[in-house]
């Protein structure tokens, strides 16, 4: 195995231990299958941003496609794969699905700046250093400050790649559009849509109860 490998295996391994210990909704029964799912679809969502990142490359040598082990995995296709993995098991199982995703979000930046480190042992963009740096940075400030975490961490790690972005040349672009920052910006957007709706009531019963209280006539109180 190679270094890179095992470093990926290590983050691999720490999401786990992490997201055993704090969650409070997915049934134990459920959990380790929950996980090796989930890991799943982030490894098949990371290797296809990859691959469509380099499209010309792999429609010329389809057969590298399964070779993960020079690298190749995009951070962004795992999250992506992974947010529509939940977002399914949260619909089938009746659990809530931000529950899951504030579970998960703090411990996703130290896997993340782990993970920058593999690309250093890979030989890949000097720049893993600085986002590694960055990404152990937001895990601390969402691990101290966990309210809301899933939307904070949309907001702190948008920014971050989409700063970086700017000094990076291997990236996948459209014309003179970087897709990354594209992702970026919508996942700032959205971490800022979230972060009032948190504030909401999030079940039919409490909707009715928020609503009941809310338009409920106040009692006038009659002078003598």
């Amino acid at each position: 195995m190679s270094l890179y490998g095992l470093i990926i295996g290590i983050s691999i391994a720490l999401g786990f231990e992490y997201f055993s210990r704090h969650n409070t909704t997915i049934p134990k029964s459920q959990l380790n299958r929950f996980l090796i799912f989930g890991v799943i679809f982030a490894v098949i969502g990371a290797r296809l941003y990859h691959v469509f990142s380099y499209l010309p490359y792999y429609l010329q040598n389809p057969l590298q496609i399964l070779n993960t082990r020079a690298g190749g995995l995009g951070i962004y296709g795992a999250l992506i794969s992974t947010l529509i993995y939940i977002y399914l098991y949260s619909k089938i199982s009746k659990v809530n699905f931000l529950n899951i995703l504030n579970t998960l979000a703090p411990i996703i930046p130290l896997c993340q700046a782990l993970g920058r480190l593999g690309n250093f042992f890979n030989r890949e963009i000097p720049l893993w250093w600085l986002e590694a740096a960055a990404n152990l940075l937001l895990f601390l400030l969402l691990h101290l400050f966990p309210r809301h975490s899933f939307a904070k961490y949309l907001i702190g790690y948008g920014f971050i790649r989409f700063i970086f972005e700017f000094f990076r040349s291997d990236t996948w672009t459209i014309g003179p559009i970087k897709i990354a920052q594209i992702i970026s910006l919508v996942f700032i957007f959205t971490g800022l849509t979230l972060l009032p709706l948190y504030r909401l009531p999030i079940t039919k019963n409490q909707i009715r109860i928020g609503l009941r209280k809310r338009f409920r006539p106040k009692k006038t109180v009659m002078s003598r």
